[in-house]
């Protein structure tokens, strides 16, 4: 009985194992079972992508709303937060706005990405809105999910409100004594022949500052570059003068031809910016094709000139050239040179240009009285660099015109000085030469008469705030401070208060007076070599002369 139970247990459990791999050989039932939870999982992926895209409209649309709270909160810094929290309830935002942060600040494009805003700061140029809000999930509740998604975004935004000016940009004229030729002939190492109607060409001419820098990008293979990569690049003398004949064109153009043809080569290397400054503007990076400051070809050229001498001395012979006198030889020496600012905003330490420390030297000979052969007379001259100071800069309507422009201005010290000084000790340095000792300024033959003679001259600094209205700035203005009263003529002054000493028999009572007469009678030449050397460099004796090159008033740019 027992083996009957077994056996039939047994064939039992063989049964169901048989039906059983029947079973799961079997495919028909599987594909529908499969189509079930497939069916089921597409829907719930359908579902969280509906959800998904609700979320990334919201955020699109709240960084469309910080940016432009953002912007409009750059455009007035003083009353950012109530622009921006106003702007973001103009767009939505109203609960949000309450407890939106706005957050003025400094912004720098040549820091790293995460550094590039920094909060508060001595020159605020920027603002950062922070938003929080949240979009609703629909379909993802069922999952799950919450019933909302929180969303952060943030946008920040720099001002664009810049002006750009010049310090030593005064040159209305040269003349044609051939100074302009032989002064820049000399700093480039060439000899000019250059007409009066070349130069005048260049004075007149003005040139967009960034397209300069477009024509220097092309000539250095650097077509896809940025204008703050272009600007701290160097380029060769004949690479800036062929981007200037580019950009400038007309007049000018064919003048530079005239420089260009006249180098013997490349010319040396020099820093592009401080010909062609940025300014605060290459914080921000600026795209090409922005427009640039308004700045003179002449000063351009002049200042490529001076910067490709380096501070070398200069020496220049003009031998018998300047009427009234015998001859002249003129020793010269710049100092490191920056004149033009670039776009930039006030408050920063770009706000402030200063022009080139300068020291010439100026040794004339001319026909000495009574027949003692020649007089020569040694003129040293020496500038201390001028400077000015953006103060203030105005795009609001609220001002007639609509733009204003302050500038601090700020004459240098200059000396003059007849005196022993030699040729070698007319650098740019900090130190100048030893005026203490008399020129040696008539040594007849035995040294029978010897005349030497001294004289001192400081003029003084002096400050001036100067005002360019929006005339003023389209028409590009020059506009001048004194350090007190000028003479007409510096070196008749100089020489009428010039200590003589004469030594000679039986002369000395005849002598004093015909120097007197001879050396003011040579005033009016040393007044042409001093201003004409002057004039090619931009500079004037006791004078700062300052023009507006422009302003840029774009209210605010996105920033990353």
């Amino acid at each position: 009985m027992i083996d009957r139970l077994r056996r039939s247990a047994a064939s039992w459990l063989r049964a169901v194992a048989e039906r059983g791999r029947a079973f799961g050989t079997a495919r028909g039932g599987n594909v529908i079972i499969l189509v079930a939870f497939g069916s089921t999982l597409l829907m719930g992926v359908a579902a969280v992508g509906v959800d998904l895209g609700v979320v990334v409209q919201a955020r699109r649309k709240a960084q469309g709303a910080v940016d432009i709270a953002a912007m409009l909160g750059a455009s007035d810094i003083a009353r950012a937060a109530e622009a921006s929290r106003r702007s973001l309830s103009d767009n939505g935002y109203g609960t949000a706005a309450t407890a939106a942060t706005v957050t003025p600040g400094s912004y720098d494009a040549t820091a790293a990405v995460g550094a590039r805003f920094q909060p508060g700061g001595a020159a605020i140029n920027a603002v950062q809105v922070g938003l929080s809000t949240s979009a609703p999930v629909n379909f993802g509740r069922v999952i799950g999910l919450p019933s909302s998604v929180p969303i952060r975004v943030t946008g920040t935004a720099a001002t664009a409100q810049f002006a750009a000016f010049s310090v030593g940009s005064g040159l209305v004229a040269l003349d044609g004594s051939g100074l302009p030729n032989a002064i820049l002939g000399a700093l480039l190492g060439t000899k000019l022949t250059l007409s009066l109607l070349d130069y005048n060409a260049l004075l007149s001419a003005r040139v967009d500052g960034f397209k300069v820098l477009d024509a220097l990008g092309a000539s250095l293979n650097m077509g896809g570059a940025s204008y703050a990569e272009i600007a701290q690049s160097n380029a060769s003398v004949g690479q800036v003068l062929m981007a200037l004949r580019t950009a400038s064109g007309g007049g000018a153009a064919s003048a530079l031809t005239g420089i260009l043809n006249a180098l013997p080569n490349a010319g040396n290397v020099v820093p592009i910016s401080q010909i062609d400054p940025l300014g605060d503007v290459g914080a921000l990076a600026p795209g090409r094709g922005v427009a640039g400051p308004s700045l003179s070809v002449m000063g351009l050229v002049s200042a490529a000139a001076a910067l490709a001498n380096g501070q070398s001395q200069v020496s220049i012979d003009l031998g018998a050239t300047i009427p009234g006198l015998l001859s002249t030889k003129l020793t010269l020496a710049i100092g490191e040179r920056r004149r033009s600012s670039g776009w930039v905003r006030p408050g920063t330490p770009n706000a402030t240009v200063r022009t080139a420390q300068t020291r010439l030297l100026i040794e004339a000979s001319l026909t000495a009285p009574l027949n003692l052969g020649s007089l020569n007379l040694p003129l040293y001259v020496a500038l201390a660099p001028a400077q000015g100071t953006l103060k203030s800069l105005t795009c609001s309507s609220a001002v007639p015109g609509g733009r204003q422009v302050v500038i601090d201005g700020q004459t240098g010290i200059a000396t003059l000085a007849i005196a022993g000084v030699s040729r070698q000790a007319i650098n740019g340095g900090d130190v100048g030469p030893d005026l203490s000792q008399p020129a040696l300024m008539i040594a007849a033959p035995l040294n029978l008469v010897t005349v030497s003679g001294r004289a001192l001259a400081t003029i003084g600094s002096t400050s001036q705030s100067l005002t360019f209205s929006d005339a003023d700035i389209t028409a590009h203005t020059v506009k001048s401070i004194s350090s007190g009263a000028i003479a007409q003529s510096l070196t008749g002054s100089l020489l009428g208060s010039l200590n003589l000493q004469v030594n000679g028999l039986g002369v000395s009572g005849l002598l004093a007076p015909a120097l007197n007469l001879t050396l003011g009678a040579a005033a009016p030449s040393l007044d042409l070599v001093l201003n004409g050397v002057l004039k090619v460099l931009g500079l004037r004796v006791g004078y700062a002369d300052y023009t507006v090159d422009g302003t840029l008033c774009g209210q605010a740019v996105l920033v990353q």
